[in-house]
């Protein structure tokens, strides 16, 4: 069952890729305009692209749910869930600079941080040691999430008052990812020089 929610998954967060890299006006396909307190208007494929990315993480909630009391090493197709979930991040923090909504600093910054902590987390594992998952480094995790899932919403209901939600939440995240990107290289450097 585990294994089919994460097959899905992946089909959930490619699509959602998909529907926004896809030139639809090139094929003569136009998706509707919706307008929002009379001032916001509103591309349809974006607010399609917010609920696949809340589908996805209810689906991990899920996923969650049924391995949590499961020790045992992990099967393939969880890992390339895993992977995919930070290219889908990625590529949409990529997309959303690309039209506009963000800053091209703030998916240059989480690339290279995830490069920076996958690179050491390979080491620390090459020398028997693994560096635990922090607090600050959830609190990344949950506020670029939520901060992705607001501007593709976009912004809204808070836009409407002109409060910058979403973009307070990047810009909070993008802080904690630099943070994090920094303790963990500070960290399994110490590790790495114990172990020699």
């Amino acid at each position: 069952m585990a294994k089919k929610i994460s097959m899905f998954r992946i089909i959930v967060m490619v699509t959602g890729l998909i529907i926004l890299m896809i030139p639809w006006y090139q094929l003569g396909i136009h998706f509707k305009t919706l307008v929002a307190g009379g001032k916001i208007m509103i591309d349809l494929k974006y607010v399609i692209t917010g609920f696949l990315f809340l589908f996805s993480y209810l689906l991990k909630l899920i996923l969650f749910r049924l391995n949590q009391h499961k020790k045992k090493e992990q099967p393939l197709i969880f890992k390339i869930e895993k992977s995919l979930e930070e290219i889908f991040v990625e590529g949409l923090l990529m997309i959303l600079a690309f039209n506009g909504f963000i800053s091209v600093v703030i998916p240059v910054v989480m690339m290279a941080k995830n490069i920076l902590v996958n690179t050491m987390k390979s080491l620390s594992a090459d020398n028997g040691k693994m560096n635990e998952k922090s607090r600050l480094g959830f609190m990344e995790y949950v506020t670029l999430r939520l901060g992705i899932l607001s501007l593709l919403f976009y912004n809204l209901p808070f836009e409407l008052w002109s409060f910058y939600f979403a973009d307070a939440l990047i810009m909070i995240a993008t802080v904690l990812a630099v943070l994090n990107g920094c303790i963990y290289y500070f960290n399994a450097k110490n590790m790495l020089m114990n172990r020699e």
